[in-house]
């Protein structure tokens, strides 16, 4: 992670893979599957205001949200950031660790103190190819964290362009 703000836990233990497979992103994946993420996993807990990853950065973790709400934005050329979504418990943080050239596409920052699994990218592609019925179960349920951004996206691109258009036609 990036900037302070960041308390690394322990790697997940077996309680902890267990909470880990409850996890709305894994429910009922197959415990095999599960015990391989969790030897990529360990818990974190990061501080409101903390900055998980930098639009263009390497992207080499992602994060299953336990608590709290991170925000993904996007730099826009003469405007502020953007907020495109606000994501919370059960979501999936981070998907640009899954398709080369594994670069974040967007920024995250906590807005609330959160607590999440954080997963080592390298370490579950490798398993990935190993396995690729993990890999399968991992695409199936990342397909649709990316619908979901995708359309998160297209709203908030909507809304601007709708603001710009009745700043045009005014009196």
């Amino acid at each position: 992670m990036t900037g302070s703000g960041a308390s690394q836990g322990e790697p997940v233990s077996a309680a902890g893979a267990a909470e880990l497979s409850d996890h709305a992103f894994l429910r009922g994946m197959p415990d095999a599957c599960v015990a391989v993420l969790a030897r990529a996993c360990r818990g974190t807990t990061v501080r409101a205001g903390h900055r998980f990853f930098e639009e263009g950065g390497t992207a080499d973790r992602f994060w299953l949200i336990l608590s709290g709400h991170v925000a993904l934005d996007v730099s826009a050329p003469g405007r502020s950031r953007l907020i495109v979504e606000t994501l919370g418990e059960g979501d999936l943080l981070g998907l640009s660790w899954l398709v080369p050239p594994y670069e974040w596409q967007f920024s995250a920052t906590a807005v609330q103190d959160t607590t999440a699994f954080e997963l080592n990218a390298p370490a579950v592609r490798a398993a990935c190819e190993k396995d690729p019925g993990l890999g399968y179960e991992l695409l199936r349920r990342v397909m649709p964290a990316a619908l979901s951004r995708l359309q998160a996206a297209r709203i908030r691109m909507l809304d601007l362009y709708a603001a710009a258009g009745e700043a045009g036609n005014g009196p």
